[in-house]
């Protein structure tokens, strides 16, 4: 083919190459002959691809962004008391590792990330790294609720009103019913914390016992020797008896006995008791009761 038929050739949009007289030619193909477009504009007519590191859509320093770890983060793992295990996981959290093991964690149980032997408490600084230890600790508690009976208490008064060591009933009184609720706090089955409340259901009332007791004081009776009278009437025995019907150691018959309060009969009541009355029967009648004895008072 002549030279000037192989320019033209080119000028046609054929690329051509020329090695000496021979030239091998590839000619404009059908579709670009009809449309008359040339190669250069067919290559500026196809979509560039789009570059990952470009795309608008993806922003590195997003924090809620998942953080990028390896595919293969190996872990330990420790659920409960069970024994550790090694683990290599896809999960950037402790929660995507356990859901990943299949391990159930309750409202209660507590997660923990060890690392370098330190508990990681920055939520940031959780994302799993080689070498952690993810511990599960079980936590739980049991309640228990009892009743408890409280007896009453006994409480004695002194009167007056009674003679000297004579007891009286005055309240019955109840036993109380308390309700104990005791909670024990669990880690892992083990008890570390108990705590014991406790309310009343019914509060007991005491037992109310009235005790007798022997009157000292009697007004206008300070100062006199009872004692004196008391060798004079009946040589100071207390359970001196008279056949002739006196009593004790001031020798009362039983109406100036009962005149005065007393009750029983005289002999049989303590000292006191019978010095008390002897007092009563002096504030009422003086010395005459005793017409030979009472200048000894």
């Amino acid at each position: 083919m002549p030279m000037r038929t192989i320019t033209r050739a080119v000028r046609g949009g054929a690329s051509a190459i020329v090695a000496g007289a021979l030239v091998v030619g590839v000619g404009v193909s059908a579709a670009q002959a009809d449309t008359g477009t040339s190669p250069a504009a067919a290559e500026s007519t196809t979509e560039p691809t789009a570059d990952p590191t470009t795309d608008p859509t993806t922003d590195p320093t997003d924090p809620a962004a998942e953080p990028v770890v390896p595919a293969t983060t190996r872990v330990r793992l420790k659920v409960g008391n069970r024994d550790v295990r090694r683990v290599r996981t896809e999960a950037s959290r402790p929660k995507g590792l356990l859901t990943r093991e299949g391990v159930k964690v309750d409202r209660d149980d507590e997660v923990l990330v060890v690392r370098n032997g330190k508990k990681v408490t920055d939520h940031d600084r959780r994302v799993l790294r080689d070498g952690d230890k993810v511990r599960v600790v079980r936590v739980g508690h049991r309640i228990r609720i009892h009743r408890v009976k409280v007896d009453r208490a006994t409480h004695q008064r002194a009167v007056t009103s009674l003679a000297p060591g004579k007891r009286k009933l005055a309240q019955r009184g109840r036993d109380g019913v308390r309700k104990v609720r005791v909670r024990i706090d669990l880690r892992n089955g083990n008890r570390v914390d108990r705590t014991v409340r406790k309310s009343w259901i019914r509060k007991p009332k005491p037992r109310v016992v009235l005790v007798g007791k022997a009157q000292t004081g009697v007004p206008g009776t300070a100062g006199l020797n009872w004692a004196a009278l008391a060798r004079c009437e009946s040589g100071g025995n207390p359970r001196a008896v008279n056949p002739a019907g006196y009593y004790g150691l001031y020798q009362f018959n039983v109406a100036t006995w009962r005149s005065v309060g007393g009750a029983g009969m005289p002999h049989l009541a303590s000292p006191a008791e019978q010095t008390f009355r002897a007092k009563k029967l002096y504030a009422s009648r003086g010395r005459s009761p005793w017409p030979y004895c009472g200048r000894f008072l």
